[in-house]
């Protein structure tokens, strides 16, 4: 690829583009070895259909008794690092260093006071928080997470299946469902581990998942742990979707289609009632991941049925955190009476893992009611995330797809040029973190910034101001 005049991250960048057109994701080991377009041709040839496809010829599992055996292995020469990808990172962290460039992540808060963060003796202004609605600090919260620490203790000792539930637990169920508008809703100890359980646990060899080449980790995670065949379809594009279900559908039992409700990275939103529209055409089931959607988005925080004016029962599994705008900490799963009761018996990271701690619950619980108490909240946030926005584009900073969402990205291309980015904000009393390749693509390296309602319009202005001006220092200092 050199002779075609691609360097790594102009190589890594047709990768991307090539996983999106393909329906497909690259593993590391894939790509070692790839020299030429005709390496590139026949490692997709090799993978591009997944092992859960039907169409795929797979060598038959053993039967009778018989034990499968593994090819043998050549053991690594004595003295290599059984663990590469160790050595991978610790030289990455050098490069940091060689580059004169500050490692951006771990920082520590010494102290966090509404968008206010201490990190390393000196106050700055904090970008980096899910707290969309400020309740983490809100007095009513904390007083009635401190009140279930004296009730109940610090921690629920138990999964709720074998004495860790509590009234506490029953209770924010029933709020949930409420303000979601479904039948029943379920808290689940995380959010990560709800989804990368729920997929494995629910879809089986003769099933398929289909999620956004864009979902999160958990998202993918869930889907690759499952025997389900997995694909995934181009970010937001329902008529992509809407081809592979007409040409797959019929292979599987089950089908299921995994967005999300704001997008993390992109800060941008599916079609949600053409997304719905395709999964009736083809019987299939719809996962939305609302980590955070929820309390951002709709006239009421409730969420992206909130914002198009759709009923929930028009999907299946609405999945959700408590850990972001509601100022807590744990997962939810929403839905039918009978679906999620049977996921609240039967999934892995339900039954086997402790429940959410009693002051998460309560915190959780009287955050719902505040979102409905203090409405105010949720248009300004809105009000705060348009600000940013307008005044990015005023400034000819590349903000990306991010619209109606908290989540804003400012693009710079390049990982190290966002990393210096960073370092210079937070030089500047700005704490914003970069996201990098692998994350996103190498040219679409970022600095993300987490809008909240609390915020000020002056913090919002002189944060504008110094991206202004340390977006093109870093630019010339990293071409």
């Amino acid at each position: 690829f050199a002779d075609a005049g691609l360097d790594d991250s102009a190589f890594l960048d047709v990768v991307a583009r090539i996983e999106g057109r393909y329906e497909m994701r690259f593993r590391d080991e894939w790509l070692r070895g790839i020299q030429t377009c005709g390496d590139l041709v026949d490692c997709i040839a090799r993978h591009m259909v997944d092992a859960g496809d039907p169409d795929t010829s797979v060598d038959p599992l053993p039967t009778g008794g018989e034990t499968a055996v593994r090819p043998r292995m050549t053991p690594p020469p004595a003295g290599t690092d059984p663990f590469p990808e160790i050595g991978a990172l610790e030289a990455r962290l050098r490069g940091l260093e060689q580059a004169g460039l500050t490692n951006p992540f771990l920082r520590a808060n010494e102290r966090v006071r509404g968008r206010t963060a201490r990190i390393g003796g000196r106050d700055v202004i904090s970008f980096t928080s899910f707290d969309y609605l400020g309740l983490t600090g809100h007095p009513d919260v904390t007083r009635a997470a401190k009140a279930a620490i004296d009730r109940f203790g610090c921690s629920a000792s138990a999964s709720r299946m074998v004495g860790g539930n509590n009234t506490l637990l029953d209770d924010l169920d029933r709020e949930l469902a409420s303000f979601l508008g479904t039948e029943r809703a379920t808290v689940f100890p995380c959010g990560y581990g709800t989804n990368a359980s729920v997929f494995n646990h629910l879809f089986g060899a003769e099933d398929l998942i289909l999620y956004d080449e864009l979902a999160h980790n958990s998202i993918v995670q869930g889907a690759v742990a499952s025997k389900a065949g997995k694909r995934s379809f181009r970010h937001n594009d329902h008529d992509q979707l809407d081809g592979l279900l007409r040409d797959l559908r019929p292979k599987y039992r089950r089908v299921v289609v995994a967005i999300e409700g704001v997008y993390s990275m992109d800060g941008d939103f599916p079609d949600l009632p053409r997304f719905i529209e395709v999964k009736r055409r083809h019987d299939a089931m719809l996962y939305v991941d609302e980590a955070h959607s929820i309390g951002t988005m709709g006239p009421e925080g409730r969420g992206i049925c909130d914002h198009f004016g759709v009923d929930p029962a028009e999907g299946d599994l609405w999945m959700g955190t408590i850990s972001k705008a509601l100022g807590a900490g744990g997962g939810y799963l929403a839905g039918s009476e009978r679906l999620i009761r049977y996921l609240g018996y039967t999934t892995p990271a339900f039954v086997f893992s402790t429940a959410c701690s009693p002051p998460n619950v309560a915190a959780a619980l009287e955050g719902l009611k505040v979102i409905q108490r203090e409405p105010y909240r949720v248009t300004r946030l809105r009000e705060r995330s348009e600000l940013f926005l307008k005044l990015a584009a005023d400034c000819d900073l590349d903000t990306g797809s991010s619209a109606d969402t908290p989540v804003i990205p400012v693009i710079v291309g390049g990982s190290n040029r966002a990393i210096l980015v960073s370092q210079l904000l937070l030089e500047r009393g700005i704490n914003a973190q970069p996201i990098l390749y692998p994350a996103v693509r190498e040219s679409a390296a970022r600095v993300r910034f987490f809008l909240t309602a609390e915020h000020t319009e002056d913090q919002i202005v002189r944060t504008v101001e110094a991206l202004s001006e340390v977006v093109p220092m870093a630019t010339r200092a990293i071409g």
